[in-house]
């Protein structure tokens, strides 16, 4: 994974799904591994709820540092 997957990318899976809210986590394991989430939501509501379900994930689950 070289790079950041863009909110444009979730967007996109929003849309072609009708989906109101989507959390994207990507991973690149070995040596140059590396752990990316992705939020979007369709409202500044859904935007807020997608982003404390994507820091839930990152900070209880995949024990990111704050």
């Amino acid at each position: 994974m070289s790079k950041s997957i863009p909110i444009s990318a979730a967007r996109e899976i929003a849309h072609l799904y009708a989906c109101d809210q989507v959390i994207i986590i990507a991973r690149k394991t070995g040596e140059q591994g590396m752990e990316h989430v992705t939020t979007y939501g369709k409202t500044k509501q859904h935007c807020s709820i997608a982003a404390s379900i994507g820091d839930f994930l990152k900070h209880e689950i995949m024990h990111w540092k704050r």
